[in-house]
């Protein structure tokens, strides 16, 4: 069998996608989409309330594991029903109908997900990081009838929407207690009451992301385009496994069932898509974590024998660290994967140097692309490390754009542009900002800056968006920006972004105060607070009387105070 590095020839991957792709869950065929030709996977279900059921081919296996529950998937797909008939029974819910949650990363949002989307309904997952006056908006603008939530998320949102109706989980506050998640559920079938029509290109989710512009969008993607995800992933590994017996992302077990740590927040496509939805038709065990702590992962990855481990690049690294201080048996693991900001390349070879049995993996992609893009894995990682890799054949195309929209050619830096059926619809209910990245022919543009190499391999090299990536998260400067200067104190206000070994960036701000008005980080971190979600709050923040300094244009020169405020740091 060929070695995986003659995966790094596009005529190669071209000839493996095809042996792999000829026929069965995996085979492929063009369909019009929206007016497009694309290629789609000729056997995905109809919509997800039949990806759902692929779950009962395991039914008695274990689905999700949180703290010390065991829920195998056949009580994973009852309890969505009952919820399912809940929401049509008791709240009215209805085909198209917007139904948003936000929560911990408890079994009961993998519950809602699957409920809202089964009867046809679209499931809007909030940030949970959010604060109230965020949550606020959410639910407006999505338009939504309902609100699942934990206790800390219905508490913040206090009296705010006083006309959502919302389901509680997990809740001690005796308020809660007549809307108790599974006092609403307790009465209901395990099986649908009403089965609704749903096609491949109805609506599935509304996923909020925070772009270069005030308040996040909301972005529409199908039932089809979501499906498409998780059934692109197994054909990755299948790509992979062809080039090398060895080869193994932790995606699909062999022998033993494979298991994924859920490290990552389920409302951003990371968790849901490359972990949540593609567990299901492979049988993955799926176990969640209260919150990020690598000694804590590491406990569970030798407790559960977890195969996969999925994060932002900065977990990986953080546990190759942790191994080191206090070595587990993590002899099960066999992917190390990371996705939603960039990996420097001396941590790939690290990360090999340490877990010599895992393969180390990153992938690129967007809520708009509903996680795809390209991916880089395995021998093909360590050879191009600073890649984040190749789009499967087919299925996704890539292409560098400048500023007029021409097409770039090799090795030139330009605008990541990205084309599939894994695209989403539009923002919800924006339409020139769809017009601005979505063209005629499909092609969206990424607001990324990139370069595609002689083999294809992608490589991002900077933003053309207003935005930081902190951790994972993205971040609109502009709304940290409007948010500051609603203070009283000032004048105006600068965000970026400044390089973090950790997180890759954290966020940084400076300040102009009215004269004899100046105030501290302490003041200011505290005014945030009830507005931006924590992780938006800068974690450097520099005050001064003077104007911001500006360019020409008259716009603030941000590149200066950037480059002054890592010179500071670095002192």
């Amino acid at each position: 069998m060929a070695g995986q590095l003659d995966l790094i020839d596009p005529q190669k991957r071209l000839e493996t996608f095809e042996k792999i792709s000829s026929e069965g869950l995996l085979g492929v065929s063009k369909e019009t989409i929206r007016g497009n030709e694309y290629y789609v996977f000729s056997e995905s279900p109809d919509n997800l309330l039949g990806y759902y059921q692929l779950g009962l081919t395991h039914g008695e296996w274990t689905h999700v594991v949180f703290e010390d529950q065991q829920i195998p998937y056949s009580e994973t797909l009852s309890r969505s029903y009952q919820l399912a008939n809940s929401l049509q029974n008791i709240y009215g819910i209805e085909k198209g109908d917007k139904v948003a949650f936000s929560m911990r990363n408890y079994p009961e949002w993998m519950f809602a997900y699957m409920a809202v989307t089964s009867i046809g309904a679209v499931a809007v997952p909030l940030n949970s990081w959010w604060q109230g006056d965020e949550l606020e908006y959410g639910l407006n603008n999505s338009e939504s009838k309902l609100f699942i939530a934990d206790q800390e998320r219905l508490e913040r949102l206090g009296d705010k929407c006083p006309d959502i109706k919302r389901i509680s989980v997990r809740s001690e506050n005796p308020d809660h207690s007549d809307i108790d998640f599974y006092k609403v559920i307790e009465n209901q079938n395990k099986t649908l009451d009403n089965e609704v029509a749903v096609s491949p290109d109805d609506d599935a989710s509304i996923m909020y992301t925070s772009g270069s512009t005030g308040h996040p969008k909301g972005v529409v993607s199908s039932h089809r385009s979501v499906m498409f995800a998780p059934f692109y992933w197994i054909a990755l590994q299948t790509l992979l496994k062809e080039s090398s017996d060895e080869e193994n992302l932790g995606i699909m077990g062999e022998g033993d069932q494979a298991a994924v740590l859920v490290s990552v927040p389920l409302f951003h496509v990371t968790g849901s898509h490359a972990i949540f939805l593609l567990s299901i038709p492979v049988g993955r065990k799926t176990v969640l974590m209260h919150k990020w702590d690598p000694e804590v992962a590491l406990d569970l990855i030798e407790r559960e024998k977890i195969s996969d481990f999925t994060g932002v690049p900065t977990m990986s690294y953080e546990l190759v660290e942790a191994q080191k201080k206090n070595p587990r048996d993590i002899s099960s693991l066999r992917g190390l994967n990371g996705g939603g900001a960039a990996r420097p390349p001396e941590q790939v070879k690290e990360m090999r140097e340490n877990f010599k049995d895992t393969s180390p993996g990153i992938g690129y992609g967007l809520t708009e692309t509903n996680a795809l893009a390209a991916n880089n894995a395995g021998d093909l990682y360590s050879e191009k490390p600073s890649s984040t890799g190749f789009p499967l054949p087919k299925l996704i195309d890539l292409k560098i754009v400048d500023d007029d929209g021409n097409d770039l050619g090799t090795d030139e830096i330009g605008e990541v542009c990205i084309r599939g059926a894994c695209n989403f619809k539009n923002y919800w209910k924006n339409q020139d900002a769809t017009d601005e990245v979505l063209d005629a022919e499909g092609w969206f543009r990424s607001g990324d800056l990139g370069l595609l190499d002689s083999d294809g391999f992608l490589y991002i090299k900077d933003r053309k968006k207003d935005i930081v990536i902190r951790g994972g998260e993205n971040i609109a400067c502009l709304e940290v920006e409007a948010a500051i200067t609603e203070h009283p104190s000032v004048l105006e206000a600068s965000v970026f972004g400044i390089p973090d070994e950790r997180l890759g960036e954290k966020l940084a701000t400076v300040v102009s105060c009215r004269e004899d008005q100046m105030i501290d980080e302490v003041e200011l971190s505290g005014f945030l607070a009830s507005k931006l979600a924590k992780f938006k709050i800068p974690e450097f923040m520099k005050f001064q009387t003077e104007k911001l300094p500006r360019i020409a244009s008259g716009k603030i020169a941000k590149k200066q105070l950037r480059e002054e405020a890592v010179s500071t740091i670095g002192k």
